[in-house]
């Protein structure tokens, strides 16, 4: 079985209220004109949509302005002199890795020890060892309290990515406001690691560095509002870091009977833990009206005009639904292929699936958020002995986003998926509490 990410089952955020959603239509403006109309009446003027840059580098999602999206460098970001980095990069440089060794000046620029932090920054570190580094692979939180911070300080895009995550979690479990941190953090985490990737690994340990930074980078996006985009560039770049010959072998991953961060996902690691925890529990049990709403609304968007992978996407969220109402390892098995099938397209057809202007794609991801919230009483079975705190997130937010982004002629596609990130929060939970960690003052 081919090296492969597995469910990033990030809990759904609490169900929106109604006045934070928007009608169908754009507003227009009232019509005046009455019978005393001045004689040089003003023309009035039309209403300028609004169309959000979901797309943007990151220094633009930081200063909260539109992005212009242009390539290889926004107009904001030429006129301010600042280095323009986008979501996308990611993929872009794993795919234009070189042929030839890299240089020694590559090799001495890849290895530098990054430069001084705060105590501020110590915070976030400590936090992300306590309560936010993420619950993947499965029943290995030894590996993110312990292995991985050992070597984290000889790269750079790593410690910045566990600082990004940390902060965000944070943000979301209290009152710190650090929102901003956690953006800072992700600019120069995700600069650095397009810069590692632009050459191959030198060793099985900075593979492990570089899964381990993607990693985070991916469960950070879940707290971002318009983290949807960001998300699966990032997943499908776990894929493909895990891809590399070099970590197939024995690694820093493999410390304590833990298998390293690809091979615990493969038959004989993650997927035969689930199997075997899905199997002997009596709780594994989906709501059934919630799986027929599904599958009615999954046989509607059959007769949008799919391509053959975007079918494949569709036909593979139908299977899991057909599986969750009596095979839950089934459905689990079926669900996680959802998040490697992207990895497995080419750049184009992944650049297409992502494109916010595809709206087939688009209704899609949908259902797939959808789908994965139902399906929290089986995936919550991954979290399982996991020391941390899980924290609410964006994603069943993102849903939402599409909504409004699709036509309103296709819009109806999108109202069962609507209907789920509405639904009350502990309806996915059960008796399941959330918990909060307010941080302690330091002084």
């Amino acid at each position: 079985m081919p090296h492969s990410l597995h469910s990033l089952s990030l809990l759904p955020t609490r169900s929106m209220d109604a006045s934070e959603t928007s009608s169908d239509s754009p507003g227009t403006l009232s019509d005046c004109r009455n019978e005393r109309a001045p004689l040089q009446p003003r023309k009035p003027i039309p209403r300028k949509g609004h169309t959000k840059s979901r797309r943007g580098c990151y220094n633009c999602k930081r200063r909260r302005i539109k992005c212009n999206e242009r390539h290889p460098e926004c107009n904001h970001c030429i006129k301010a002199g600042l280095q323009c980095d986008y979501p996308a990069n990611i993929i872009q440089s794993l795919q234009r890795r070189p042929t030839s060794p890299p240089s020694p000046q590559q090799i001495v620029r890849l290895q530098s020890t990054p430069g001084a932090f705060t105590m501020a920054d110590m915070r976030l570190f400590h936090h992300f060892l306590i309560t936010a580094y993420p619950h993947l692979p499965v029943g290995a939180d030894k590996i993110w309290i312990t292995v991985i911070p050992s070597f984290a300080h000889n790269y750079e895009y790593l410690i910045h990515s566990i600082l990004a995550l940390a902060a965000s979690h944070l943000d979301a479990v209290s009152t710190a406001s650090v929102a901003q941190e956690a953006i800072s953090h992700r600019i120069l985490a995700v600069k650095s690691l397009n810069d590692a990737l632009s050459i191959p690994p030198k060793s099985r340990s900075e593979c492990d560095a570089r899964m381990a930074a993607a990693l985070a980078l991916a469960f950070q996006s879940s707290h971002l509002e318009d983290g949807l985009f960001e998300f699966l560039t990032m997943v499908r770049g776990c894929n493909l870091i895990a891809g590399d010959d070099l970590v197939n072998g024995d690694s820093a991953f493999h410390v304590g009977g833990f298998s390293s961060v690809s091979s615990a996902f493969r038959e004989d690691g993650h997927l035969a833990t689930m199997r075997s925890r899905v199997g002997t529990t009596q709780f594994a049990t989906v709501n059934r009206e919630d799986l027929d709403s599904a599958a009615i609304s999954l046989s509607a968007i059959e007769l949008l005009n799919m391509t053959d992978w975007e079918h494949t996407f569709w036909d593979t969220l139908v299977q899991t639904i057909d599986s969750a109402y009596d095979r839950p390892v089934e459905a689990y098995t079926t669900f996680v292929m959802l998040y490697n099938i992207p990895s497995r397209w080419t750049h184009d057809e992944f650049q297409s699936f992502i494109d916010p202007n595809n709206s087939v794609a688009q209704i899609l991801l949908a259902h797939f958020i959808a789908v994965q919230a139902i399906l929290t009483p089986i995936l919550i079975l991954e979290r399982v002995g996991f020391q941390g705190i899980d924290a609410p997130t964006a994603v069943l937010g993102w849903i939402e986003g599409i909504y409004k982004n699709v036509p309103p002629r296709l819009r109806h596609y999108v109202e069962f998926c609507r209907q789920v990130s509405r639904y009350p929060f502990m309806r996915f939970m059960g008796q399941r509490q959330i918990e909060y960690y307010e941080p302690a003052a330091i002084s």
